[in-house]
């Protein structure tokens, strides 16, 4: 048996007071925990948007074409996008002649045929207003009415001038859109000072990406609106806005001829030092018009616009919207020499 006084001395063994001692030492001896290294951020994930413009009637029209309806359908069961741009023309109207309760009519059609399929697919709608939906003063009134009334679920930034024009992020803010009330072939000074105040906002500089969105085009695309009053009249001062802005994409309505294009020089740098020239998306339509100079080209189409904010890139994948075979891109003019041209195709933005 070992007595309690041999037991103290043993190693090993230690009497209740020693812990306390040693602690101290115990604990400098004792290796340093091992902290993780940094952890690098997720890079952000592809946000995917539809693009659908200029799918009007008829001036008065209150029902659209099955074409609309087979692209919504396409939209909802299989792209799902994160939204849907529309570079306007949603109603037929622009005619004096129309009264108040046609104009609302059309504006119900819409909710029925498109925003309320969207909606209960939880996709946002989100739009520039075209020419045949917010030209005329009574127009402007019942576009405000309707959207005050159905504004779409978006992260706005900049509201007070919504319907007409506004700004927003998709993707958990890492795409910036600005959209312009660019009805009719005048941008003024006002409004590029505006674009450019949203354009050095502090969300727009911490997208990935940067688009805006108009209806008139900056220059011709289609045979049949190749004129003066039918693209941006002297484009140039918007166009350095956006340059300098660093937009990815100008994306434009009204010739319904689906183009994806560069426009300017891009041996030039910009203001702020970025590669001149800028990518323009001509949003085709339902019921499409030919090329500027290329007859028997028309076609109605539907785009799906996958950006990728983590490297400022977007790819196409548009279908004609008649037979839903797909549209390839080599397949369209190398070139076109519209009005405030040319652009000269491309295969993707960046």
């Amino acid at each position: 048996m070992i007595s309690s006084r041999s037991r103290d001395e043993l190693p090993g063994v230690r009497s209740p007071a020693l812990p306390l001692l040693l602690l101290p030492l115990l604990l400098s001896a004792a290796p340093a925990p091992v902290s993780p290294g940094p952890v690098s951020p997720a890079l952000p994930g592809p946000v995917r948007v539809a693009i659908l413009s200029d799918f009007n009637g008829p001036y008065g029209s209150t029902s659209y074409p099955p074409t609309l309806g087979r692209s919504v359908t396409r939209i909802v069961n299989d792209w799902r996008p994160d939204a849907v741009l529309s570079a306007g023309d949603l109603i037929a109207g622009q005619k004096a002649s129309l009264t108040d309760a046609q104009v609302r009519a059309m504006w119900a059609a819409f909710d029925r045929d498109v925003r309320v399929p969207l909606n209960r697919a939880g996709i946002p709608f989100a739009f520039t207003p075209g020419n045949h939906d917010a030209s005329l003063p009574r127009d402007r009134r019942e576009a405000r009415t309707y959207w005050q009334a159905h504004r779409p679920a978006l992260a706005f930034v900049d509201r007070a001038d919504f319907p007409f024009r506004s700004s927003f992020t998709l993707g958990g803010g890492t795409v910036f859109v600005v959209t312009l009330d660019a009805a009719g072939p005048v941008v003024d000074a006002g409004q590029r000072a505006w674009l450019a105040a949203q354009l050095a906002s502090a969300p727009a500089r911490a997208a990935g990406i940067r688009l805006v969105l108009g209806h008139l085009p900056l220059a011709g695309v289609s045979e049949g609106k190749n004129r003066a009053g039918e693209v941006i009249r002297d484009a140039g001062p918007l166009r350095q806005v956006m340059q300098d802005g660093r937009v990815l994409a100008y994306i434009s309505g009204h010739h319904a001829a689906y183009y994806p294009g560069r426009l300017g020089t891009p041996g030039q740098l910009s203001a702020a030092g970025q590669p001149g020239g800028l990518n323009v998306l001509a949003s085709g339509g339902i019921g499409g018009r030919d090329y500027v100079g290329h007859p028997g080209t028309a076609r109605s189409t539907v785009t799906l616009l996958t950006l990728h904010p983590a490297t400022g890139r977007a790819t196409f994948q548009t279908v004609d919207a008649d037979t839903g075979q797909p549209v390839q891109t080599s397949s369209l003019p190398a070139r076109l020499d519209g009005l405030g041209g040319p652009l000269n195709r491309v295969n993707d933005f960046r």
